[in-house]
């Protein structure tokens, strides 16, 4: 019985009981490339939207539910979308001692079709405090993007982006 109370104990541990947290932010792209050919770089503000759940102490799942970008006529104009797919990141949490929680995102995104295919890597490092019952965030990194149009040749832009917000627990 007490190996089975260990067992028991050692899931819970390892399967996110922390509970998990609903994050609300804006985040800024600079010189994300754009178009084909004669590509364009452009920088833009978003509204992000996400959930993040710990899967054991030093790693959390996060999964975009929202992202509205918004980007000038001249440039495509604004764009969202919104579903469990906008994004995905897996944080690896620094342990410290304190109410400063560091952590790196990693982001990987690949799509594919008759028409071509796409790539996206995502690298950062960002921290989250303590206020209350509430963390705030501020995040920061590179984005590296290729795509391949059937047909032509393949093109690969690299970008930075910016982002806070907060971020609101809310228990399992």
């Amino acid at each position: 019985m007490k190996k089975l109370f260990a067992i028991a104990v050692a899931a819970g541990m390892l399967t996110g009981l922390y509970g998990a947290s609903i994050g609300l932010g804006a985040q800024y792209t600079i010189n994300e490339p754009r178009g084909y050919g004669d590509t364009v770089d452009i920088s833009y503000p978003s509204v992000l939207v996400d959930v993040m759940v710990p899967l054991i102490p030093v790693v959390a799942a996060r999964m975009g539910l929202v992202e509205y970008n918004i980007i000038g006529e001249d440039d495509g104009g604004n764009n969202y979308a919104f579903g469990t797919g906008v994004y995905g990141d897996i944080c690896f949490m620094i342990p410290m001692e304190g109410m400063f929680k560091p952590y790196i995102p990693i982001g990987f995104i690949y799509g594919g079709s008759d028409a071509g295919s796409e790539m996206h890597l995502k690298g950062g490092v960002g921290g989250m405090m303590g206020f209350g019952g509430v963390d705030g965030y501020l995040e920061g990194g590179v984005k590296f993007l290729t795509w391949s149009p059937e047909g032509f040749d393949s093109e690969s832009g690299t970008f930075f982006y910016v982002q806070g917000g907060i971020r609101v627990p809310f228990g399992m």
